[in-house]
């Protein structure tokens, strides 16, 4: 049975099988719902309690290669800034139309103001930004909306635009978010493609 048959033979059969893997929790949310994170976890490291899993495996896949990167769904910059704190990036696109939310683009840029030089914002959908992004890409990160048809159409417009060698993958790969799920592996099944997760990060190396 192939692995996109195996898990998709009802929503019920996916959401059991990504709850027996470790898919659900992810420390960034720590940032995003403004809890606090136990003081023994900012001993460690100001930024690496909030570097999601796709950007760990990066760290170590690219080493200290200088890379130019996209991130589709943006909202207030805060995985953007431990991409740009913890990774070579010569430039980093940032895809977010914003709609009806400027308060959120503009926090996002103050927040992301250190690394102007660094950044690009996209005002658009990811399909119609598609022709601002010059050349080819090291990685493409995936975060913007988690419907079926759009994680779909993100995959399938991005992965030309990744380099032999390159990543491309996302966030909420986990029973919450069939539609990201279902979309994900459609695409890693039908193209053969090795399929990379921790909690909810996803990630595809292209050959």
């Amino acid at each position: 049975m192939t692995l996109y048959s195996q898990y998709t033979e009802g929503a019920s059969a996916l959401t059991s099988f990504l709850k027996s893997q470790e898919l659900i929790f992810n420390v960034s949310d720590l940032i995003i719902y403004k809890s606090k994170p136990y003081a023994f976890l900012k001993k460690i490291s100001p930024w690496y309690w909030f570097t999601r899993p796709m950007t760990k495996f990066m760290i170590n896949f690219f080493h200290n290669k200088s890379l130019i990167g996209v991130e589709i769904g943006v909202e207030y910059g805060l995985n953007a800034k431990t991409m740009l704190a913890m990774l070579s990036l010569k430039k980093l696109y940032l895809i977010d139309p914003y709609r009806d939310d400027d308060a959120s683009y503009q926090e996002a840029r103050r927040y992301l103001g250190s690394y102007k030089d660094k950044i690009t914002f996209i005002r658009k959908t990811s399909e119609a930004a598609l022709d601002d992004i010059p050349g080819i890409l090291d990685f493409v990160y995936i975060d913007g909306s988690h419907e079926y048809e759009a994680v779909k159409t993100d995959i399938e417009l991005f992965y030309p635009k990744v380099k032999p060698g390159g990543v491309i993958g996302g966030h909420d790969f986990w029973a919450k978010e069939i539609g990201v799920c279902k979309a994900v592996l459609e695409f890693a099944e039908k193209n053969n493609i090795q399929l990379h997760g921790k909690q909810t990060d996803w990630w595809i190396v292209k050959q």
